[in-house]
């Protein structure tokens, strides 16, 4: 005759340390990731190829990274039932709530971005940091909700409220991290043709194209895919893109046809950015045009 046996599962050991580990409260920067461009596995398996798989899902525009926020951990309100058995209470999921404060989401993009994502968040993956630790809260389905906060004084930043939710049985599990290197971002910097000398000052005598000679490099070690570059040209401090002058998309070489433009120095603004538009780079130059 066999007997039915039936045992809870094991629980892993608990560790006790000497010294108190150094776990800080401080949120300091989070990311969402597409979940149909979830990290995987192996890309978790250390802090470097996380942090590489992280800045490569933002190049695609498949990542949104937030840098250089405020904000608590999470306190996870635990939902109960009624026991069975011996067991007075049963504990159901857990509510997480994360409250972070974005300093630049009170522009016209961030604003934006914040309105659309209350619709398309749940499609994301949820990360969040602590100084040297990521919480991996992925698999969960997250609300955003972002709000802009406006005070009645001078003495601070009007900033973005944020408040991310999900539901889940378990607490995010939090691993070793280089958030000092990740905190820098991801950037383009542009140099001219001796490295680190950037070449800002041009004159246009004629119609015609002047090249640049410009390169873009990211400011990050590790090898990434940066896709097709794109270059743009905005105004500059006290001055405005003069009539006839464009730059080349693809190469970022000035081209100038003439047409109705005014002798002058103009103060502008190379911008290269990658496909996304998500990662850019800046250069300011200047612009002489002496048509005879």
């Amino acid at each position: 005759m066999s007997v039915l046996s039936i045992v809870c599962p094991t629980v892993g050991c608990y560790q006790n340390y000497n010294c108190d580990p150094d776990f800080q409260n401080k949120i300091i920067a989070v990311a969402y990731v597409k979940k149909s461009q979830a990290l995987t596995t192996l890309e978790k398996s250390n802090a470097q190829d996380w942090m590489d798989a992280l800045m490569q899902r933002y190049l695609d525009g498949d990542a949104y990274l937030v840098f250089n926020t405020s904000g608590d951990k999470p306190k996870p309100d635990t939902a109960t039932t009624t026991g069975r058995g011996m067991q007075n209470t049963k504990v159901l999921a857990k509510t997480h709530t994360l409250n972070y404060m974005d300093q630049q989401g009170v522009t016209l993009t961030n604003v934006e971005f914040y309105n659309n994502f209350l619709s398309t968040s749940q499609l994301y993956d949820f990360y969040y940091f602590t100084p040297y630790r990521i919480w991996d809260a992925s698999g969960s389905y997250v609300t955003v909700i972002g709000d802009p906060v406006i005070t009645n004084e001078l003495n601070t930043y009007q900033m973005a409220e944020v408040v991310v939710t999900w539901i889940s049985k378990v607490n995010a599990l939090p691993y070793s991290f280089l958030t000092d290197t990740f905190l820098e971002g991801l950037y383009f910097m542009i140099e001219g043709p001796s490295a680190g000398i950037a070449q800002s000052s041009f004159s246009i005598t004629a119609i015609g194209t002047t090249t640049t000679n410009w390169t873009a490099v990211l400011n990050y070690d590790s090898p990434l895919d940066e896709g097709t570059l794109v270059w743009s040209l905005q105004d500059g401090p006290n001055s405005i893109i003069p009539d006839g002058l464009t730059i080349d998309p693809a190469t970022g070489d000035l081209e100038f046809d003439g047409t109705s433009a005014v002798n002058g120095i103009y103060n502008l603004v190379a911008v290269v950015s990658n496909e996304s538009g998500c990662v850019f780079g800046t250069l300011d130059i200047q612009v002489t045009i002496e048509l005879t």
